[in-house]
């Protein structure tokens, strides 16, 4: 290789690696606005009213007088950083993922961004959120190129079941009427519905010999990758239960698709310690 081509491939990595670079911030920055207003509607903090315990299916009555522990005031926001892995099909390799999460309370809602690595030197990033009840996947190549940027009710329907998942992480919110309603299935499940604005999810928990949820069940739209969404059954396992600033939450979860008769994982998350009342992002 002559010295001017050498060069020339030393200058064009150099191009390549600052532009990257640069769009990696700028994704990091439109997340962290989003993060910002989400948040910017919240309410101030108040006391758990632990009245509301009473009219309870038995098994939730259970978890959260043991979940709220010594947690005075009800939780504000939430953000947390988790590590894990993750499938992008079903049938294909698992992929080390490093994820950040920001939850608001009043109304619910999160904004997601994963990093999941797919080769060296070589990432997707993905953006899920649900605001106001409306739910968005954005999934960029290297925080680059857009593979694709979705929304529509198929979306909003899934982000809100997955929010409806994450309450275990501030479980005083279990406890608003405004948005949850409960409903007794059996000594160890219950049914629980989230309504935000005209939209609505509803999803079982089961609770282990512990009290505490075990799992979450529902109903959630997939993409068959045919250019539509089926409804499937999806669930998830919550386990490693750790007090967190008064709350008894789960750090582990691991994410089914239920096909063909048997359970699928495709999400592996293990967090790292949620940080209550921190309304700023990473």
């Amino acid at each position: 290789m002559s010295w001017l081509a050498f060069w020339i491939t030393v200058t064009t990595i150099g191009i390549v690696g600052w532009v990257v670079s640069a769009s990696s911030r700028r994704f990091a920055r439109r997340v962290a606005s989003e993060a910002r207003a989400m948040w910017a509607s919240g309410s101030s903090p108040r006391a758990i009213d632990r009245a509301r315990l009473a009219a309870l299916p038995a098994p939730a009555r259970t978890y959260l007088a043991r979940a709220l522990a010594q947690r005075r005031q009800r939780v504000t926001s939430v953000r947390f950083r988790h590590g894990g892995r993750f499938r992008t099909k079903l049938a294909g390799p698992w992929l080390p993922i490093r994820g950040e999460q920001y939850e608001a309370v009043d109304p619910p809602g999160f904004v997601w961004w994963g990093r999941l690595r797919v080769a060296p030197g070589l990432w997707v990033d993905a953006r899920d959120r649900c605001v106001a009840g409306v739910g968005g996947m954005l999934v960029s190549l290297e925080s680059s190129y857009t593979l694709f940027d979705r929304s529509g009710p198929e979306l909003d329907q899934g982000s809100l079941l997955r929010l409806l998942s994450d309450l275990v992480l501030f479980p005083d919110a279990l406890l608003d009427t405004r948005y949850v309603a409960w409903s007794e299935l059996s000594e160890t499940a219950a049914r629980v519905a989230l309504r935000l604005d005209a939209r609505e999810v509803s999803g079982v928990f089961t609770f282990g010999a512990d009290g505490l949820p075990q799992r979450f069940s529902a109903e959630r739209y997939f993409d068959t990758g045919r250019g539509r969404a089926e409804l499937r059954p999806w669930s998830g396992d919550y386990a490693d239960y750790r007090e967190v600033d008064g709350l008894l939450v789960p750090h582990h979860f691991v994410g089914y698709w239920h096909v063909d008769g048997g359970r699928i994982p495709y999400v592996d998350f293990q967090l790292e310690r949620p940080e209550y009342d921190v309304a700023k992002p990473y």
